[in-house]
């Protein structure tokens, strides 16, 4: 049976009929929320305004003033000052690099493989030739295949061809086993040496300096052109081979026939691993560099020029043009920076809506700004440590660059938000860290791995704790930091270990903890200033430990314990209709927050006060019902609460109607007297704008309907559920959130199950008279004290 129909539902409504009912509930108090109102950003907070700023310190960060250029000088000539090398400068000798590199590469000898299979394929021929040799020989000559049968069949099943006469001197033979493996073992041997197609095709020098073979199941070796055989003298040497066997000449002749059309070649030359050892030859290669450090002096005042001094300048020169002005540089960095940010923001403006898009893109140029901060902070930090440093493994500065808090800003953003935008801060701050640290495409590697380990931490530790990211930082980012420090070592310095191995392990190590620990401190600081409602902050929320929640369970008892069944109610729901279960049950918890301010009206809390209605006129009776939602984000804003939970709260009775007393009002007043308009007994609203906020809207009202019904078996909830669900659909309280029917149908089914549960029947106990049904002789009649005063909260 379907809990949802639609068969009362009215797809066009009087525009002005719908804003003359529920804008006029509004104009008293209209709580206002952040993110609600008119769309669009005020002047001061376009984005192109933040983008222009963040880009202008990012550029104004990575640029510098250059030194003034060396003056020039020519051969012969006196040198007019002294000349001194404005900075540290190491240049690479292209040519002697790449002269070594294509010497390394010549060194290399081709790579050639000898194919077990051959072989194999070979010996699999052979035994499917002799075993149905045998079996034809065996056969009576009346009954045997005629040989040019069995030729055909020979043919198609090993691939070889013999012809009638052949055939019969085998059958002759009877095929004989000690002839199958005196053959097998000749070829063996001669295949073990290796079988080339032809010696005349060598074009890598393999004739002059030999090659290498390389088996599969033996040790590579080093041969020389005569120690390997081509089809011909494979041919030959098994035929001596098989000269060598005690059989008769004829039987001699056919094993060689037969042999020779089983040769092939097996040696296949392997131009991929031939050109990858021939790479890494030449990356092993060390790159010859000039070093010139700052302060070197050049040539002295008077000292005449020579050929090599102004080769010297030039390249000094060179690097100065290169590094180019300090305008220029700004400039740059301000296009490169301007063209990224602004991709960026357009992505986020495509991907989320638009306050939150902001909000992201903030968080994204906060955190680049920040790193870089510190990464500037740190180099200048390296440089004192090592011109102080005692110990030789930290004398280099360079090691330091590993100890950088490069994947802070990443571990930060991973919490806070998707995999996705993390990957985009990630590489932004690669970028970053690449540029700050003089273009070292390691480094930006190192700082690009990590922060793809940070963000597999999170993922892989969770984030329902801030602890995570502490724990991310040291058992994900410290050991792949460790391994990436290895691998450039490895590819910068190839020679062998050193102290400066050590000193990069310990500042990878100790940049992990860095970033595990950084990460943690600074984010309970990015996640309240982003308002980013994370899980953790969501547990914290729901914590039933917490004041609000013990002070509103003695104020409020019913409403409390109203406010955990609905959070139980609506949390199954969202997990059916996949929203986040942890953003409904917390603004479950929270929705009644405002009835503690006048707990005696409502009727969960009526054994306090049970005629608290009875002295007021059902339109002040209304009055202090639709007040609770205005109290409780008063009481919200006091306690702080996120964005999201406030708008819950405000949007969980949406702008519908309190039914009890506005029936009671037409009851009461004399329509030709006094006009009874639905405006003033409608909730301010606005309508549900999310599915979270809809959801809690249903299950409030399905949870305090279910506490009027007599009877709770299955078919009276389901009644129950589809009335309230249909009334809401009816009057638009839906068409602002994105639910579908279909999710109203899971929703509905939801509910339904879980109030099944909650009203399930029990057995009677035996022997008790609970209920007093034996001693009373009249029947007593009901109240409706109760259902009265509970529809007045609920209708």
């Amino acid at each position: 049976m379907s809990l949802i129909s639609i068969k009362r539902l009215k797809l066009f409504k009087k525009r002005g009929a719908l804003a003359s009912e529920k804008g006029a509930a509004g104009a008293q108090f209209r709580p206002e929320i952040k993110g609600q109102g008119k769309p669009g950003f005020p002047f001061w907070a376009r984005p192109f305004i933040f983008l222009f700023l963040f880009v202008l310190i990012i550029a104004y960060i990575l640029s510098y003033t250059p030194s003034r250029l060396l003056p020039l000088l020519k051969p012969g000539d006196i040198a007019p000052q002294d000349i001194i090398s404005p900075i540290d400068l190491t240049v690479e000798d292209t040519e002697t690099t790449q002269k070594r590199r294509e010497e390394a590469e010549r060194a290399v000898l081709p790579v050639y493989t000898l194919d077990l299979n051959i072989y194999l394929n070979t010996e699999d021929k052979l035994r499917m030739f002799f075993s149905l040799g045998r079996d034809w020989a065996k056969t009576p000559a009346q009954t045997a295949l005629p040989a040019r049968e069995f030729a055909a069949i020979l043919a198609e099943k090993t691939g070889l061809e013999l012809d009638e006469a052949d055939l019969n001197l085998w059958r002759k033979t009877g095929f004989s086993p000690e002839m199958e493996v005196a053959l097998s073992e000749s070829l063996r041997r001669v295949f073990e040496r290796g079988i080339l197609r032809s010696k005349a095709l060598f074009l890598r020098g393999e004739a002059e300096r030999g090659f290498i073979i390389s088996e599969a199941t033996r040790p590579e070796r080093m041969v020389h052109i005569q120690d390997v055989l081509d089809l011909k003298e494979a041919r030959e040497l098994l035929s001596r081979e098989i000269e060598k066997l005690s059989l008769p000449a004829r039987t001699r002749q056919l094993l060689f026939e037969l042999g020779s059309l089983l040769l092939a070649p097996n040696l296949n030359f392997n131009r991929v691993e031939t050109d990858r050892r021939r790479e890494e030859a030449r990356t092993r290669v060390e790159t010859v560099y000039y070093r010139i450090k700052k302060g070197k002096v050049i040539i002295r005042k008077g000292d005449e020029v020579t050929p090599e001094t102004v080769k010297l300048v030039a390249l000094i020169n060179q690097n100065l043009e290169f590094r180019s002005g300090w305008g220029k540089n700004f400039l740059a960095h301000f296009l490169l920076f301007a063209l990224l940010l602004l991709a960026v923001w357009f992505y986020l403006k495509n991907l989320l809506p638009p306050d939150v898009a902001l909000n992201r893109f903030l968080l994204i140029d906060t955190l680049l700004i920040l790193s870089l901060l510190l990464n500037k902070i740190s180099i200048s930090m390296a440089t004192i440590f090592s011109e102080n440093a005692r110990f030789p493994f930290l004398a280099e500065a360079s090691s330091y660059n590993f100890a950088f808090p490069l994947q802070v800003g990443s571990l930060i953003i991973a919490f806070l938000t998707v995999s996705h935008l993390a990957l985009i801060y990630a590489i932004l701050n690669s970028l970053l860290a690449g540029l700050l640290l003089q273009a070292d495409f390691y480094l930006m590697l190192y700082a690009f791995i990590g922060s793809l380990a940070a963000i597999y931490g999170l993922r892989f530790y969770g984030d329902h704790n801030r602890i995570s990211t502490l724990r991310a930082g040291v058992m994900i980012v410290t050991p792949v930091n460790i391994f990436l420090a290895l691998i450039i070592y490895l590819i910068r310095l190839p020679s062998g270990l050193s102290f400066e191995l050590l000193g990069m392990i310990i500042m990878a190590i100790i940049g992990g903890l860095l970033n595990g620990a950084l990460a943690f401190l600074l984010l309970p600081l990015f996640e309240n200033g982003f308002r980013i409602l994370t899980k953790a902050k969501l547990i914290e929320l729901t914590n039933s430990d917490l004041p609000i929640f013990r002070q509103m369970a003695l104020e409020a008892p019913g409403s409390y314990h109203h406010s955990l069944i609905v959070s139980t109610l609506a949390e199954k729901a969202a997990e059916a209709i996949k929203v986040n279960p942890l953003l409904v049950r917390a603004g479950a918890l929270y929705h009644d927050i405002g009835k503690m301010k006048r707990p005696d009206y409502f009727i969960e809390n009526v054994t306090r006060n049970p005629s608290a209605h009875e002295e007021l006129n059902p339109q002040l009776s209304a009055l202090v019902i639709i007040n609770h939602v205005k109290d409780g984000l008063d009481l919200a804003r006091k306690l702080r609460l996120p964005d999201k939970i406030k708008e819950i709260i405000a949007q969980h009775h949406g702008s519908s109607l309190v039914r009890y007393f506005y029936e009671k009002a037409k009851e009461k007043y004399d329509p030709e007297l006094h006009r009874v308009g639905e405006e003033s007994y409608r909730y301010p609203g606005p309508p549900p704008q999310s599915k979270e906020a809809a959801l809690i809207m249903l299950a409030d009202s399905v949870e305090a309907a279910s506490r009027s019904l007599s009877s709770h078996d299955r078919d009276t909830l389901k009644r129950m559920i589809h009335e309230i669900f249909q009334n809401y659909v009816e009057d638009g309280q839906l068409d602002e959130c994105d639910l579908s029917f279909k999710d109203l149908h899971k929703i509905a089914h939801s509910f339904l199950d879980t109030l099944d549960a909650i009203y399930h029947p029990r057995l009677k106990y035996p022997s008790f008279d609970f209920e007093g049904k034996k001693k009373s002789r009249q029947p007593q009649k009901k109240s409706n004290h109760g259902s009265n005063n509970q529809s007045a909260k609920k209708t």
